[in-house]
């Protein structure tokens, strides 16, 4: 199953919508030290044991991880979609998103110092 991928614009221009839900699928850990502000926390094996059940079937689900190197999004992206949900991947992920000065939240976000490679 293909899903469709969003770059880093048309993400912001969906959750300023307000009609999307944006889950990051990276550990509890990952997503505490830093995520896209308003997303939520589903990782990708929570997903697997019916984690996507949280989900609102009545709005766009983006899923995103680390980069585009990850692969975790897509391949979140595709199970959310096999259960009959509006689905896209962001695969630039946590990384392209700080890198490019869009704002984040958790425990690196106001971290001067927070890598940014």
């Amino acid at each position: 199953m293909s899903v469709r991928t969003v770059s880093r614009q048309e993400l912001w221009d969906l959750m300023k919508s307000g009609n999307v839900v944006v889950v990051n699928v990276l550990s509890r850990v990952s997503y505490e030290d830093m995520h896209i502000p308003g997303s939520i926390s589903i990782p990708f094996d929570e997903l697997e044991n019916g984690g996507w059940r949280k989900l609102d079937k009545s709005k766009l689900i983006i899923t995103y991880c680390h980069n585009s190197n990850c692969g975790a999004s897509k391949r979140a992206a595709e199970l959310i979609a096999s259960h009959g949900y509006k689905v896209a991947a962001y695969e630039g992920g946590i990384k392209e998103w700080y890198e490019s000065g869009m704002p984040v939240e958790g425990r690196l976000a106001g971290n001067s110092n927070a890598e940014r490679n």
